[in-house]
C-alpha cells in the first residue's frame, strides 16, 4: 500500500481590495507555491511508493482570493488531519507575515503583548483576522493526533527591527502589525476547553516559543525564512522572475540532492546560500524533538534518481532532450559557459560510464525547463538515432556571471565600463543596464570605486583607491576593481557550486562533524539552527580566538575522496584542515580528523573597524575519485594567482574547478566523477573590548564614536555590540512594536556601518554594574556621538528589563555638530547563563517626525492645505492668507494641545466624515478654508498665547464681527487658549462655535507634567494603552521631554490660571465638548497577587523611582485628563455646553486617528453646518456679543457645579425650579434675534462652489 503524502500550498501575491489598510501586494509567493508543487508531483511521487494526495473535494493549492482565513483553516481540517502515522503532512505557507495585539489573557506568553501571525487574503477586512500563531500550533496539534511526520515551511516574516538601509525596490514579507482588538473567543479553540487550558496555563520558559512562533506539541518541524528579528526577502532569479529569497534556495538545495538528505543538512545550505546573497536573513529550523532534525527531508521520500539522464528525439519539440530541468539541479543558461553533457548507449555498465572515451556522443544544453532540457548534439550526431534512447552525464555546469550595475560619477562609470569591455571580457561579469536585476553595485562616487549591496548599498570591500580622490578615476583603477569584481564572482560560484541530482552518492555517506576545541559556542551545530556561532573566549585577561576542528566520518561501502574548502569574507577560498590540499582517500566505514590548531579569527583590520562578526563557510566535496581542491584557492580581495591544473587528463569534477577559476572555457577530456557537496557557515564572534567608565574623564568607544562622559558613582564596564549579539539573550524584544510599524522613518543609531555580513555596532552595553540606581535626572549619564540629529529627528534611549521597554532618556544637537545623549535611569541589569553579572543593552532609536516645513516662527497662523497621502502644505504669507479668508464663507480653525502641532490634527480634515445636504462629505469638504494657529506652549503663558491668536486672527480679517463662520476645534492645552480668548480677549465676537477634545478644564491629572509625559512614553513602548498608538506619539512625547524647562504649571489644578478662568463671564459662545474615555487596558490596572502591584504601578516606579498618585487612572480619564475636568464647564452658561455622548472610545493621543475619536468629532460638526429650519439659542451670537463688547457679570466660581451629562444629545437638563424663568428668558432672545436678523444684510460665502448654512449678523 502506497504512502500518502498530505500537502497544503498557501501562495498570497494579492490581498482582498477591501482590506484596511490595503496589505502590500508580493510578487513572488504564486511562484514559490507553483515551483514546490512541481517539485513534489516530479522529484517525489514520482516512480516511487508515495503517493500524494489530491483531493477533488478540497483545493490543496491555496492561491490569492482562495487563501482566506477560513479556507486555510478548512485545509487542515479536512485535508490535512486525514493522515495517519504512515503519512507525511506538509504544510507551506508563502506571504505577509505580521503580529497582532494578543488578549489579555496571552500576555504571560507574549512579553511584547504581540502574537505573530500569518495575514490570510481576507485577514484585514473588517470581520475577519489574521491567522494567530497559537491558532495554527492548535491546528497542527490536530493533525498530529494520528501522529504523522509534519513539516511545515513559513516563508514570511513577522517583525525586523527598524532600518532605513532597506531599498524601496527590496520587498520583504511582512505586513504591518493588526491593532485591532481581539477577543479570547474570536480564536479557533476558543470552545475547545483542553487547548485553551493549555495556552492559558502553560509558561513563557523558553521552551515553548522558538523564532516568535509557538511551537505545537506532537512531532513537527518548521523552517522559517529568517530569524524572528530579520526580514524575509524576495529576490529576483537569474531569468528575472520574483521568489522568496528563502523557497528559491531551498528549492535550489533540494534539486541538486539525489536522494534524502537530513533537515540540518537542507538548513545548512539553505543558511549558506541564502546568506550569500540576502544580507541580515538567516534561515531557521526548529523542532520539538532535536533529534528528528536528523531525519530525512519529508521522511525519506524524495526519490532517488539513476546516476544518469536519459535522452530522446522529442518531435514535439524537434530537438533531443534529457529528462532533467529545474527541478533537477540543471542550472539556467549563463554567457559564461555551457552546461555539457556526454551520451552513452543504455546498458553500459557503470564502469564505462565513468570513462569519457566510452562515450557515443557529446552535446550543450541550450533551453532548460522546469522537468526537461532542450540539447544541441555537438559531436557524435551521426552516430544517435532519433528513434534511440541515450545515458547522458554532466561533465560541465553553467556558472552564472556576477550582474553589475554601475552608477555615478560620468567619468568613472565610462573607464569601468572600458575596463569590462576588454577584446576578451570577463566570463565572470557581466554589465546590465537596470538595478534592480543586479547582484551588486559598482558605484563610482569622488574619484572612488565602491562594491556594494544591491538592496542598501552596503559595502561588500573597501573602495578603490582608499581615500577620496576626483583625479583618480583611471583605466588602472576602473581596471583593477573589475579584477575585483571577477574575484567576487568566483566566490559565489564556488558557494553554489552543486552537482545535478544524479549523484549515486548519498547525501549521508559522508558526514561532516564541526568540533569546536575552544571558545565559547552560541548555538548546537546540530541542535534548531542552521549557521554555527562560535564566540571568542576570555582568559588570562585576553580574548583568545576560536579553534574549530573537522571530523569527516565515510558511513557508505565504498572508498570516497574528500576535502573541506574555507571560504571567508574576505573572498579567500582555502584548503587549511589537511595535509593534502588535493583530497583525501576515505575507506569505508573510516573517520579522518583534520589540524587540531586551526584558529578562526576576526582579522584585527576588521575588528578595529567596528566588526565583531565574520563568516566563514566550510564547503565539503565528496567524490568517486580522486580531485584537485586546490585548484579552487585564491588569496583575499587582491587580484589571485590562479592554481591551474598542469596535469595531462582531468577529471569532470576536476575541469569543473577549473572552469570555476579560469577566464577560459575547459573541456573535459578525462574521466567521469561522481561527486557532490555539503556546506555549514561558521560565524565568528570577536566582542568589542569592555572598558571601565570613569569618574574623573571620558571614555572613548570606537576611536572616540562614542564618549561616555564621566560618572562620579557608576561602576560599570561599557563596550559596543550588535544586534544579533543581543538577541542572544533578548530573543526578539529588541524594539518594542510601535517603532516597527514605519520601518523607513526609524532606525537604530549606527556607531559603525555595516558591511559585508557583519551588523555594524548599534547597540550600548552596559557590564558589571555595580549599582544602576545612581543614574538619575540630577545625576545622568551623558554620551556624546556622531553625527549630530537632523532638524526632523530625534533621539530615543531604551532598554528592556525582563518586563518592560523602558525609556532611558533622550538625544539632543549640540553646537558643535555631535548628539548629546542624555541617560536619566538605568534598567535593572538582566542576568542569564550567559551574563551571569548581568548586563543592560542600551538601545538608541533615531526616529523621524514629520515638520510643517516652515520656520519656527511662532505663533503662526497659517492656510492647512491637504493633498494626496495627506500630503501637507502651509500658506503663511499674511497677506495671501487674507486674501482666502476674504473669499471664505465657512472657516475651520485647528489649535493643537498640549504635546505636537498641528500636524497632527490636520489629515482628520480629510478622515472626518460627516453628514451635509444628505452627503457623506470629508470634513475639508464642508468648510472652505481650514486654519491652523501654531503657538509655543512652555514658555509662553495660556493668557499671551490667546492674545496672539486674537491679533492674528484681526490681522487676516477675522475679527469683530467679521461677517463669516468660524469654528474652532481644539485639542487638549488648545481647548484653554481658546476659552481665554473668547472669554477675555474679545474672541466672543470672532468665534461662532467652540469645540474642545480632552480638554483640561479644571486642570491636568498630573502634578508633573514631565513625568506624566514620561509615564505616557512608557505606556506607548509597552502597548499598555486601551487604543493602539502610531509611531507619531512617540516622536512628539519625545519633541515635548526636550522642552524640559517648563512644567507647565499653569495646568495644576490649583494654580490661579484654573482658578481664573473657571470664574471668566459667560461669553455666550456655544461650546461642545468631547471627552474620551479609553485609557489603561484591564489588565495593566489589576493587582497581581503574587506582585501586590499592578502593571502599570511597577512600570511607574521604575520610570520615576518614586512612588506616585495613580488615582487618575482610578476614576474615568482619558489617559491625560480625567472626564471630570474636561466636563467641567459651568452648567448655568447660555447657551450650555453641549456635552457629546456617549463619551468617546479613545484616548488623549487619538482623538483625531482612531476612528471612533473622528466619529465623535463627526457628531460634533454635524449640528454646525446642518443647522434646523427652525432658528435655536445655539444658531445666534450673543446678544452681549452684538450690543455690548462687555460680557455679564460673571457667575461666582463658587456657586458652579458640574454638567449634567445623561442627555443622549449632549444637552443638559434644566432644573424644575428655573424651568418657566429660562422659557421666557429664551423667548426674549429669540424675538431680539429675529428683529435684528431682517433688519441686517446676509452676506453670502464668496467661494460659489460651496454654501453656508450659518446666519451672519452685522
Amino acid at each position: 500500500m502506497a504512502k500518502k503524502i498530505y500537502a497544503l500550498l498557501v501562495g498570497i501575491d494579492e490581498y482582498d481590495p477591501a482590506s484596511i489598510p490595503p496589505v502590500q501586494t508580493l510578487n513572488g509567493c504564486i511562484n514559490d507555491i507553483r515551483e514546490m508543487a512541481a517539485y513534489l508531483r516530479e522529484r517525489i511521487t514520482k516512480d516511487s511508493d508515495w503517493q500524494l494526495i489530491e483531493p477533488s473535494n478540497q483545493p490543496w493549492i491555496l492561491t490569492n482570493q482562495e487563501a482566506t482565513r477560513q479556507g486555510i483553516i478548512n485545509g487542515f481540517q479536512q485535508h490535512l488531519c486525514n493522515a495517519d502515522s504512515n503519512d507525511i503532512v506538509f504544510f507551506y505557507y508563502a506571504g505577509h507575515g505580521a503580529e497582532e495585539k494578543t488578549p489579555e489573557e496571552f500576555w504571560h506568553l507574549e512579553p511584547d503583548r504581540l502574537d505573530k501571525t500569518l495575514v490570510c487574503y481576507d485577514s484585514r477586512t473588517e470581520d475577519s483576522r489574521d491567522l494567530a500563531d497559537k491558532e495554527l500550533a492548535y491546528l497542527i496539534s490536530k493533525v498530529a493526533q494520528n501522529n504523522p511526520h509534519i513539516l511545515s515551511i513559513l516563508d514570511c516574516c513577522h517583525s525586523g527591527f527598524g532600518t532605513r538601509d532597506l531599498s524601496p525596490e527590496n520587498t520583504v514579507r511582512r505586513s504591518p502589525i493588526d491593532w485591532r482588538e481581539r477577543s479570547l473567543s474570536s480564536f479557533i479553540f476558543a470552545d475547545d476547553k483542553t487547548a485553551l487550558d493549555e495556552f492559558l496555563t502553560v509558561t513563557s520558559d523558553g521552551k515553548q516559543q522558538r523564532n516568535g512562533i509557538v511551537v505545537p506539541q506532537g512531532r513537527h518541524i518548521m523552517f522559517s525564512a529568517c530569524r524572528d528579528y530579520e526580514l524575509a526577502k524576495e529576490y529576483k532569479t537569474k531569468d528575472g522572475e520574483f521568489r522568496g529569497a528563502f523557497s528559491y534556495f531551498l528549492l535550489q538545495a533540494l534539486n541538486s540532492t539525489n536522494g534524502s538528505i537530513t533537515y540540518l543538512d537542507i538548513a545548512r545550505n539553505i543558511h549558506t546560500l541564502v546568506n550569500s546573497k540576502m544580507k541580515d536573513q538567516s534561515p531557521q529550523v526548529t523542532a520539538n524533538d532535536p533529534e528528528a532534525l536528523n531525519q530525512p527531508f519529508l521522511a525519506g521520500a524524495i526519490s532517488r534518481r539513476p546516476e544518469y539522464f536519459t535522452l530522446n528525439y522529442s518531435q514535439n519539440d524537434q530537438s533531443w532532450v534529457i529528462d532533467g530541468g529545474n527541478l533537477h539541479g540543471i542550472p539556467q543558461l549563463a554567457n559564461s559557459r555551457d552546461t555539457l553533457l556526454a551520451f552513452f548507449a543504455v546498458g553500459t555498465t557503470r564502469e564505462e560510464l565513468h570513462q569519457l572515451s566510452a562515450a557515443v556522443g557529446e552535446g550543450r544544453v541550450t533551453q532548460v525547463l522546469p522537468q526537461k532540457s532542450l540539447v544541441e548534439i555537438v559531436i557524435g550526431e551521426e552516430s544517435l538515432s532519433i528513434t534511440k534512447s541515450y545515458w547522458a552525464l554532466v561533465t560541465n555546469l553553467a556558472l552564472p556571471s556576477l550582474k553589475v550595475y554601475i552608477k555615478g560619477d560620468a567619468t568613472g562609470v565610462e573607464l569601468a565600463q572600458e575596463a569590462l569591455q576588454t577584446p576578451q571580457p570577463s566570463l565572470f561579469v557581466s554589465q546590465i543596464d537596470k538595478a534592480s536585476d543586479a547582484d551588486c553595485h559598482l558605484l563610482a562616487r569622488d574619484g572612488q570605486y565602491w562594491i556594494t549591496q544591491p538592496a542598501d548599498e552596503r559595502s561588500l570591500v573597501d573602495p578603490i583607491p582608499g581615500y577620496p580622490n576626483p583625479a583618480a578615476y583611471t583605466l588602472e583603477n576602473a581596471t583593477l576593481v573589475s579584477r575585483r569584481l571577477e574575484h567576487i564572482a568566483r566566490w559565489h560560484n564556488i558557494i553554489q557550486f552543486a552537482n545535478p541530482a544524479t549523484s549515486d552518492i548519498k547525501p549521508d555517506d559522508v558526514e561532516m562533524e564541526i568540533v569546536i576545541l575552544s571558545g565559547n559556542q552560541e548555538t548546537a551545530p546540530d541542535r534548531a539552527f542552521s549557521e554555527v556561532r562560535v564566540e571568542y573566549s576570555y582568559e588570562n585577561d585576553a580574548w583568545q580566538f576560536p579553534i574549530i576542528q573537522i571530523k569527516l566520518t565515510n558511513h557508505s561501502h565504498k572508498a570516497l575522496y574528500c576535502n573541506v574548502l574555507d571560504l571567508s569574507e574576505s573572498y579567500t577560498v582555502d584548503v587549511p584542515f589537511f595535509d593534502a590540499k588535493s583530497s583525501i582517500r576515505l575507506a569505508a566505514k573510516e573517520e579522518v580528523t583534520s589540524f587540531d590548531h586551526i584558529g578562526f579569527i576576526v582579522p584585527d583590520i576588521y575588528w578595529q573597524q567596528g566588526r565583531t562578526e565574520y563568516k566563514n563557510v566550510f564547503k565539503l566535496i565528496v567524490s568517486t575519485t580522486e580531485f584537485d581542491a586546490s585548484l579552487l584557492e585564491q588569496d583575499g580581495i587582491n587580484p589571485s594567482k590562479l592554481n591551474l591544473y598542469s596535469g595531462d587528463k582531468l577529471g569532470s569534477l576536476d575541469c569543473l574547478m577549473v572552469g570555476v577559476n579560469s577566464r577560459e572555457a575547459v573541456r573535459c577530456r578525462g574521466n567521469y566523477d561522481d561527486w557532490l557537496t555539503k556546506q555549514v557557515t561558521i560565524t565568528i564572534v570577536r566582542p568589542q573590548e569592555a572598558q571601565s567608565i570613569q569618574s574623573d574623564h571620558s571614555t572613548l568607544l570606537q576611536h572616540g564614536v562614542v564618549e561616555v562622559q564621566p560618572h562620579p558613582s557608576l561602576q560599570a564596564k561599557v563596550n559596543l555590540t550588535s544586534v544579533s549579539q543581543a538577541s542572544k539573550i533578548l530573543g526578539n524584544l529588541i524594539l518594542p512594536a510601535i517603532l516597527r510599524q514605519q520601518p523607513r522613518v526609524n532606525e537604530f543609531w549606527q556607531f559603525t556601518p555595516s558591511r559585508g555580513s557583519d551588523p555594524g555596532l548599534n547597540i550600548l552595553e552596559l557590564s558589571g554594574v555595580e549599582n544602576y540606581t545612581v543614574v538619575t535626572p540630577e545625576m545622568p549619564l551623558n554620551l556624546l556621538i556622531d553625527p549630530a540629529l537632523t532638524d526632523d529627528e530625534y533621539l530615543l534611549a531604551f532598554a528592556y528589563d525582563g518586563e518592560f521597554f523602558l525609556p532611558l532618556g533622550n538625544g539632543k544637537r549640540t553646537k558643535h555638530g555631535k548628539t548629546k545623549v542624555t541617560i536619566e535611569r538605568l534598567s535593572k541589569p538582566i542576568v542569564s547563563s550567559l551574563s551571569l553579572q548581568g548586563s543592560i543593552w542600551i538601545f538608541l532609536a533615531k526616529i523621524t517626525n514629520q515638520k510643517r516645513g516652515m520656520p519656527f516662527e511662532y505663533p503662526i497662523l497659517a492656510v492647512a492645505n491637504l493633498g494626496e497621502n495627506d500630503l501637507i502644505t502651509y500658506e503663511k504669507n499674511q497677506e495671501n492668507v487674507k486674501a482666502q479668508v476674504a473669499q471664505a464663507g465657512r472657516i475651520i480653525l485647528l489649535i493643537h494641545g498640549i504635546i505636537s502641532d498641528s500636524t497632527s490634527m490636520i489629515p482628520s480634515v480629510n478622515q472626518t466624515i460627516v453628514e451635509a445636504k444628505e452627503q457623506q462629505l470629508p470634513m475639508k469638504e464642508i468648510y472652505d478654508l481650514v486654519l491652523i494657529f501654531d503657538y509655543e506652549n512652555t514658555q509662553t503663558t495660556i493668557e499671551e498665547n490667546a492674545r496672539l491668536l486674537g491679533q492674528r486672527l484681526e490681522a487676516v480679517g477675522l475679527g469683530a464681527n467679521h461677517g463669516k463662520e468660524l469654528h474652532i476645534v481644539a485639542h487638549s492645552l488648545g481647548g484653554l487658549v481658546s476659552r481665554w480668548f473668547i472669554e477675555q480677549e474679545g474672541g466672543n465676537q470672532v468665534v461662532q462655535h467652540l469645540v474642545m477634545l480632552g480638554t483640561p478644564n479644571a486642570g491636568f491629572s498630573s502634578p508633573v507634567v514631565q513625568d506624566w509625559v514620561l509615564t505616557a512614553l512608557g505606556i506607548g513602548l509597552n502597548q499598555l494603552s486601551a487604543v493602539a498608538w502610531n509611531r507619531k506619539i512617540v516622536a512628539d512625547l519625545l519633541e515635548f521631554l526636550e522642552a524640559k524647562e517648563s512644567s507647565l504649571e499653569q495646568m495644576q489644578p490649583d494654580s490661579d490660571f484654573i482658578k481664573a478662568i473657571a470664574n471668566n463671564n459667560d461669553p455666550s459662545v456655544p461650546y461642545t465638548i468631547i471627552a474620551g474615555n479609553k485609557s489603561l487596558v484591564r489588565a495593566a490596572v489589576e493587582i497581581q497577587p503574587d506582585l501586590q502591584s499592578s502593571l502599570i504601578q511597577r512600570l511607574v516606579q521604575k520610570l520615576l523611582g518614586k512612588a506616585v498618585d495613580l488615582t487618575v487612572f482610578q476614576q474615568p480619564n482619558d489617559m491625560a485628563v480625567t472626564l471630570a475636568s474636561i466636563k467641567s464647564l459651568s452648567n448655568q452658561r447660555q447657551p450650555r455646553p453641549k456635552i457629546l455622548l456617549p463619551d468617546a472610545a479613545c484616548d488623549h493621543f487619538t482623538y483625531f486617528t482612531h476612528q471612533l475619536g473622528l466619529t465623535a468629532l463627526a457628531k460634533a460638526i454635524q449640528p454646525l453646518v446642518n443647522p434646523p429650519l427652525k432658528l435655536t439659542q445655539e444658531a445666534l451670537p450673543s446678544p452681549w456679543a452684538i450690543n455690548s463688547p462687555q460680557p455679564p457679570e460673571a457667575i461666582p466660581y463658587s456657586q458652579r457645579t458640574p454638567l449634567d451629562t445623561t442627555n443622549q444629545e449632549g444637552q443638559n437638563a434644566p432644573g424644575v425650579n428655573g424651568a418657566v424663568i429660562k422659557v421666557i428668558a429664551l423667548l426674549i432672545i429669540i424675538v431680539a434675534g429675529l428683529i435684528i436678523w431682517r433688519r441686517s444684510p446676509q452676506p453670502q460665502p464668496q467661494n460659489p462652489n460651496k454654501t453656508s448654512h450659518a446666519i451672519h449678523l452685522m
